[in-house]
């Protein structure tokens, strides 16, 4: 450890990079490194996408598409290799099952995509393959994506889809109005405080001037404002 710590990559403060390394050398970090080798031994399917992030893969494919592209063309692109092969045969049966409904994805990101964003609808062709997805990950989006925020207002909840309903529709409009209450409640005493305290300052400035006056006046006689305010 001794070598890797007398040897940090260039611009990095050796304080910074002393930390980093005893962090990195914890029981805590090793068991985790341990698992993580564990887990990914296990992997049935590997990618070539390589250390470039699926989000950055997705804007150089949108840029050369002319188009926005859908998260199905992005797990695609990590299967197969630069020479067209497959990273495996579990791969191959799995690019198999996601191109049958490849192009209908291509065509809703086409009409409804955005041109910033990996499009992704949770019955979508990875959907259709890979089931409903867990909390906290979107497959093909990347480290950040989770259900409720990148299927935004689907109906979609863990584990089923489900299409709102008029009385889902009215007890939100209810919950909306309720916080727009609240809220302009909070922002009526915020001013109600916001004027006291005004006022609190302004007399505070008055009673210090006028307190000066008597001092200058009648000296010593005069008691100081804090021994005034313990009375």
């Amino acid at each position: 450890m001794e070598a890797l710590l007398n040897s940090p990559p260039p611009k990095v403060d050796s304080s910074d990079w002393s930390a980093f390394v005893h962090y990195y050398n914890t029981e805590k970090m090793k068991k985790l490194a341990a698992r993580n080798t564990t887990n990914r031994k296990k992997l049935k399917v590997s990618h070539a996408g390589g250390s470039k992030s699926n989000a950055r893969k997705a804007s150089q494919m949108a840029k050369k598409l002319g188009r926005p592209v859908c998260r199905s063309e992005v797990v695609l692109s990590n299967l197969i290799k630069k020479n067209g092969s497959y990273v495996n045969e579990e791969a191959e049966t799995l690019v198999a099952k996601i191109s049958e409904n490849l192009s209908q994805d291509q065509e809703h990101a086409a009409l409804s995509g955005v041109p910033s964003k990996i499009y992704a609808q949770p019955n979508d062709a990875l959907g259709k393959v890979f089931g409903p997805e867990h909390p906290g990950r979107v497959r093909g989006l990347g480290v950040g994506a989770c259900p409720s925020k990148d299927f935004g207002l689907q109906g979609h909840v863990v584990g089923s889809v489900r299409t709102s309903t008029s009385s889902d529709n009215n007890q939100t409009d209810v919950r909306i109005e309720d916080l727009v209450k609240q809220v302009n409640s909070l922002q009526d005493n915020l001013v109600g405080y916001q004027e006291t305290k005004l006022e609190l300052s302004q007399t505070q400035a008055k009673l210090t001037t006028l307190h000066k006056f008597l001092q200058d006046k009648f000296g010593s006689d005069v008691p100081n404002l804090e021994d005034i305010s313990h009375l």
